[in-house]
């Protein structure tokens, strides 16, 4: 993976790409508080790259699917 240079961010694109998802769910577990972001004067989201890489090479190496990382199970989604 990459190495994460100081105050770097990511558009949610890029996030998506990492974790395998739509940006759409990106943008939504940002919204409920399940990964971090940061406002830019124009209102867009950007999210600190350490953390989210560190999520991404966390479900890389480990047997865990992204909803038990962020603690949000399938069943709950009903």
């Amino acid at each position: 993976m990459a190495e994460v240079r100081e105050n770097e961010y990511l558009l949610a694109a890029q996030v998506a790409r990492l974790l395998h998802v739509s940006p759409k769910t990106v943008s939504r577990w940002a919204k409920e508080g399940k990964l971090p972001y940061v406002r830019t004067l124009g209102g867009h989201r950007r999210f600190p790259g350490a953390p989210i890489r560190e999520l991404a090479e966390r479900l890389a190496s480990e047997s865990m699917s992204i909803e038990d990382v962020l603690g949000q199970s399938p069943a709950a989604q009903g």
